[in-house]
């Protein structure tokens, strides 16, 4: 049996939603060749959920119907926050695609000192939209309800002061590849929302290092073996996840 497809709806409070994007029309009409009287799982972004059934498609609309409005709870007790570099397009997409399945609450992109050669003399405008459309298609496809609130910094000391205004310093770990401190040595916090840090495939620059260190924050090394820039953050997100003892 074919499961109900979902749509991200940023307006969802009446009775009767109009599908305006071609993207999602497309998809829905000409890949899952949906019609009239077909269902559809509806949902905001922010917790709220519905069901929903085609009422009609056109070339640029599809009506929707709109029944059994619910808010839901983030089925996650704790708040986790990574900061990644931008690094290659169809990794960093990945990578944007793997988080949001795991469970993250917000995503805080930086221009590392070592950017990848692709996009170091590269407007960075056509990615941004391409990773947010990547967030609400992860979030269609996973069934996460929540859309995680994205930030982006020039340098990886504005990614930091910017997420420092809500944390408390040692909520914010840094995955490091020549930390001494292991992962498997970090207890549980209290703490509601938890931070981390990774670095690009080249590593930090020895000026983001000072900057590191000002801040006196928690180096780790999430395993033995290096991990590649688009596989630390998701290896560095599930074991927090394991550590809080959240419930997959």
């Amino acid at each position: 049996m074919m499961r109900t497809p979902r749509l991200f709806c940023p307006e969802l409070s009446s009775s009767k939603y109009q599908c305006t994007n071609l993207k999602q029309i497309h998809h829905l009409a000409k890949v899952l060749r949906l019609g009239a009287g077909d269902s559809l799982e509806l949902f905001n972004g922010h917790g709220l959920s519905a069901t929903g059934v085609i009422v009609d498609i056109a070339r640029k609309t599809i009506s929707i119907e709109v029944d059994n409005l619910l808010t839901l709870h983030n089925p996650y007790r704790f708040k986790y926050q990574a900061i990644i570099p931008y690094i290659k397009k169809d990794n960093l997409i990945y990578l944007v695609q793997k988080l949001i399945e795991i469970g993250i609450n917000s995503i805080i992109f930086y221009r590392p000192d070592h950017m990848d050669q692709s996009l170091l003399k590269r407007d960075l405008t056509k990615l941004k939209l391409r990773l947010e459309e990547t967030i609400i298609h992860a979030c269609e496809q996973s069934g996460c309800n929540f859309l995680p609130i994205v930030h982006d910094f020039n340098d990886l000391c504005g990614a930091i002061n910017g997420v420092l205004k809500n944390i408390n310093p040692k909520d914010l770990f840094v995955f490091d590849t020549l930390a001494n401190k292991l992962f498997g040595e970090l207890e549980a916090t209290p703490s509601n929302i938890l931070a981390f840090i990774t670095g690009p495939e080249s590593g930090f620059s020895e000026k983001e290092r000072i900057i590191l260190d000002k801040q006196n924050l928690t180096k780790l090394r999430i395993n033995n073996y290096i991990l590649r820039a688009e596989t630390a953050p998701i290896v560095a997100l599930s074991k927090l996840h394991s550590l809080q003892g959240e419930v997959s």
